[in-house]
Parts: structure tokens; C-alpha cells; sequence
């Protein structure tokens, strides 16, 4: 069996509000979870020395999240039952307003 849309929850919130540790809370109580894209595309980054990083290349930094939260997306169809995300697809059109750029539309395109 598989993930319906409308078992694909998207978790949003400012910095500090929680996010995560409810992310981690639902995990533990056996929920699919969906790990936040940017947390971990900096740990990436910074493994490599990479450039995709928010204080050095932005617009890089937001390619590699949509390309990571359209895995999870992927990841999360063939899952059963509810899966919750830490941020998701919906939240790049305003990361891109937020560093000063024009989202690029398919940001917001719907499939």
C-alpha cells in the first residue's frame, strides 16, 4: 500500500518553533518522517567543501533542496500510511523570496 496525498504532511514553522522535535517525536512513535532538507544539505556541504551552502551560494543551496525534497517526495509515495516532512516542496518559493530572488516557476508548479 501507498501514501494518498492527503497522507503527506508538511510541517512548517519559524526557526525554534519545533519543528524537528516533533518530526522526532512522530518518528519514534513509528511514523514515516521525511528529515528536513537543508539541515542536511549543509552537513553535506560541508563534508565536501561544497558551495551549496545559504551564506555562499544561495540559489545553488535552494536547487539542491528542491532536489532533495523531490526525492522525499518520491520516498514518501511508496510509504504506508501518514508521512510527515520537516519543510517540503511549498516552502521554496518562499526561501527564494526571503535571500532577495524571483522563485523560478517550477517551484510552484503542480504535478
Amino acid at each position: 500500500m501507498t501514501s494518498t496525498p492527503e497522507d503527506l504532511i508538511v510541517i512548517t514553522g519559524g526557526p525554534g518553533a519545533g519543528k524537528t522535535t516533533l518530526i522526532e517525536l512522530l518518528r519514534d512513535a513509528g511514523f514515516g518522517t521525511a528529515p528536513e532538507a537543508g539541515r542536511a544539505i549543509v552537513k553535506d556541504q560541508a563534508l565536501i567543501g561544497g558551495s551549496a551552502l545559504p551564506w555562499a551560494d544561495r540559489e545553488l543551496f535552494a536547487e539542491l533542496m528542491l532536489s532533495w525534497e523531490i526525492r522525499s517526495y518520491r520516498w514518501a509515495q511508496q510509504q504506508p500510511g501518514p508521512v510527515f516532512f520537516d519543510h517540503a516542496i511549498p516552502g521554496l518559493p518562499g526561501y527564494y523570496h526571503l535571500i532577495g530572488h524571483q522563485p523560478p516557476a517550477y517551484t510552484s508548479r503542480r504535478r
